[in-house]
């Protein structure tokens, strides 16, 4: 038997995402987005914690999605979930929406 993958995850607030950012994934199906990640039920979103932002256009990560991707990284993080209760991070910058 093969040793299954354990990641470790963060929980912030989704107030690290601008209003813009929220909607969007609000309004757009899961399944069409440009980057692993998926609806929290009704508090947030949960995406795996991309290193790289490699396309570019609609296509690409937004800048502050992108941001607290890479800062959960530096915490050692794999995958992020960003919950309307989830605590404000001094680090990242905090949009009021």
């Amino acid at each position: 038997m093969s040793t299954p993958e354990i990641h470790r995850f963060v929980v912030i607030s989704t107030g690290h995402l601008t209003e813009g950012t929220a909607r969007f994934l609000d309004t757009t199906p899961a399944k069409n987005w440009p980057y692993a990640g998926g609806p929290y039920a009704d508090y947030g979103w949960f995406f795996y914690a991309h290193d790289e932002n490699l396309n570019t256009g609609s296509g690409a990560i937004p800048d502050d999605l992108f941001a607290v991707m890479t800062w959960a990284r530096k915490q050692g993080c794999h995958y992020l979930l960003l919950d309307c209760d989830g605590d404000a991070v001094d680090d990242l910058p905090q949009f009021d929406w």
